[in-house]
């Protein structure tokens, strides 16, 4: 997850100096993001892999995480937001994403499943712009 959290840092600050409220919001919806694909999916079994990709527009800013999809013999479910005691180790990633994110989301592809959020940037941005990296 270090890659991730370096890449988005250094992507966002290709497009503009982030504020720091941004910057953090970033680097733990990916650090979420990028540990549901390595826990839940055969991105984390050997030899797997995911990706991030950032996208940027006027106020706000996309991160999304693709997967290999389900691990080998496992089952296929969706990503889903799950509501348990505040003081649960597990299973929160999706809700602190839900929290910082004005929205997120997920969809099925041939070769696995992207989940991706978007953060409102409340200062005015430029062009859009798109960076891609696998880990």
């Amino acid at each position: 997850m270090r890659e991730a959290r370096t890449f988005v840092q250094a992507t966002l600050g290709l497009c503009v100096t982030p504020s720091t409220d941004l910057l953090d919001r970033a680097l733990i919806v990916v650090s979420e993001l990028a540990s549901n694909a390595i826990q839940h999916t055969a991105s984390g079994e050997d030899g797997g892999r995911f990706g991030v990709e950032v996208y940027r527009r006027p106020g706000a800013i996309t991160i999304e995480v693709r997967d290999e999809g389900p691990r080998r013999g496992g089952p296929e479910s969706e990503p889903h937001v799950r509501r348990g005691p505040i003081d649960a180790v597990h299973g929160r990633g999706l809700a602190m994403v839900e929290a910082l994110a004005e929205e997120w989301s997920t969809r099925r592809r041939a070769d696995g499943r992207v989940v991706g959020c978007t953060l409102r940037d409340e200062r005015d941005g430029s062009e859009s712009e798109r960076q891609g990296w696998s880990v």
